[in-house]
């Protein structure tokens, strides 16, 4: 929390418990930016909830709109202010929720991002070549498990089931607050198995203290500290950015833009081009309702075709 922060808004942080930190940030953001438009605006400070009107939440998102920010960057604000003032209803602070009534604006579906088969190449030949058993197991569940970034730094011990012949993984309490349990394709299998159980005790990577699968290099400092010793996303992405660096400047010209969430959207691409269902990648992916059911909405987008792909399709099509 911010040191100048509305004392609701630590109320409205608690109750979100065990929200993805980044959503939780995210509704956060959007309230700071609202309450200092609304100091701009006559009556418009101090901030209390009364000044949570229609007028307010339309005049805000029609300021974001004269700003130029993009309709997606303005539907996420509009998601943050409803949450908030869901939240306030529930809690008896408001009698209606004043956010409810807005339009969400249009939002044009974008294709997740989808490698090209030279980037795939680049990016195992680096993997293969430079990185450790550590990384290797993290780009492995990335590539070929299609797991958040999130899901992969908080993987723990006890949620492994992995040997020399089969493994499988269960991810508890991911993204929304869902459990799933997940066979893994025989390179994740066998990059996991290698990493926790390598052929030589000395070359472990891991803290073996630890419940967590990939440990920060402060594992025990931080348990001292009472807080969690897995690897951090940042630490994550910090590996990321080091393999990459290890190519040339012509394999680096492919690959520098690729994030380590893009593996998740070229995972599912993939399972698409082999046949899977958009059920089938929605229960995979963790694309699921609070009942269990596939979110097919959300899946659509990671396997809508990309515009290199129709730029291909132009280049056969025949008058």
């Amino acid at each position: 929390m911010a040191r100048n922060d509305p004392a609701i808004f630590q109320e409205f942080q608690q109750a979100l418990g065990a929200r993805d930190p980044k959503t939780v940030t995210a509704y956060l953001t959007t309230m700071r930016d609202f309450v200092t438009w609304l100091a701009a605006q006559p009556g418009g400070t101090p901030f209390h909830l009364g000044l949570l009107t229609e007028t307010a939440v339309r005049g805000y998102l029609d300021s974001l709109k004269q700003a130029g920010r993009a309709p997606r960057t303005r539907s996420k604000a509009l998601s943050g202010l409803r949450r908030f003032c869901q939240w306030a209803m529930d809690e008896g602070y408001l009698r209606r929720n004043p956010a409810r009534a807005m339009e969400r604006p249009t939002v044009v579906a974008v294709a997740p991002t989808e490698l090209s088969e030279k980037q795939r190449f680049v990016l195992k030949q680096l993997v293969e070549q430079h990185a450790t058993r550590r990384f290797a197991a993290i780009f492995a569940l990335g590539y070929w498990a299609g797991l958040r970034i999130s899901e992969i730094a908080t993987l723990r011990i006890d949620q492994c089931q992995v040997n020399q012949r089969a493994g499988s993984i269960t991810l508890v309490d991911a993204k929304g607050g869902k459990t799933r349990t997940l066979d893994l394709h025989n390179l994740a299998r066998r990059a996991l198995y290698d990493y926790l159980f390598p052929e030589h005790p000395h070359e472990r990577e891991r803290d073996r203290e630890s419940v967590y699968v990939f440990t920060s290099q402060r594992s025990g400092w931080l348990r001292q500290q009472g807080q969690p010793d897995h690897l951090s996303e940042r630490g994550i992405e910090h590996l990321w950015m080091q393999v990459k660096r290890k190519g040339t400047h012509e394999e680096w010209q492919l690959i520098a833009d690729v994030t380590f969430h893009d593996l998740r959207h070229d995972f599912a691409h993939r399972a698409r081009a082999a046949g899977w269902s958009l059920e089938e990648i929605a229960v995979y992916a963790g694309h699921q309702t609070k009942d269990g059911a596939p979110a097919i909405t959300t899946t659509v987008r990671y396997t809508l075709p990309s515009r290199k792909v129709l730029k291909e399709r132009l280049s056969v099509l025949e008058g």
